[in-house]
């Protein structure tokens, strides 16, 4: 439930460091053309809707199309809105079990860290029902991550 602490088992935390200013990673991951641009988890797949409502208590939705044509929506409502440094949004499925149980709520925290020429995200993401749960994630981000990757 949203209202518990994460279990340190079920804690996803990435690091990854992007050629770009903090302000580019910042819109890449706050403007909704710029997120149907990178946000899904391989090449293959594509972002057909974004919608973001970019105020605390706002909320965002995300559908990402599957090779084949398989939808994964998520959802959420941003918590904490600190430009160009943190973000910190709850994350449910809309019913697609790689997304994570559907009405499951959980929790995402990305920190923007300058570090010279580069930025480095941090991304933390709590609040899974279980270690697998939390491994799909991981999958799942990283796919992402690199899509920014290439995109920045």
């Amino acid at each position: 439930m949203a209202g518990n602490p994460s279990h340190p088992d079920t804690i996803l935390r990435i690091k990854k460091t992007f050629a770009a200013p903090r302000e580019k990673v910042w819109h890449a991951w706050t403007d909704p053309k710029a997120l149907m641009r990178w946000f899904a988890p391989a090449d293959d797949f594509s972002t057909p809707l974004v919608e973001v409502n970019l105020r605390v208590g706002g909320k965002y939705r995300i559908q990402m199309k599957a090779p084949n044509g398989e939808l994964h929506i998520v959802g959420g409502v941003y918590r904490e809105i600190q430009p160009p440094e943190r973000l910190v949004f709850t994350w449910a499925s809309e019913g697609n079990a790689s997304c994570g149980p559907a009405g499951h709520e959980t929790l995402v925290t990305v920190e923007l860290h300058e570090r010279g020429s580069v930025t480095e995200l941090v991304l933390t993401h709590e609040r899974f029902t279980n270690a697998a749960e939390r491994d799909k994630h991981d999958h799942g981000w990283k796919g992402c991550l690199a899509q920014l990757e290439k995109k920045l």
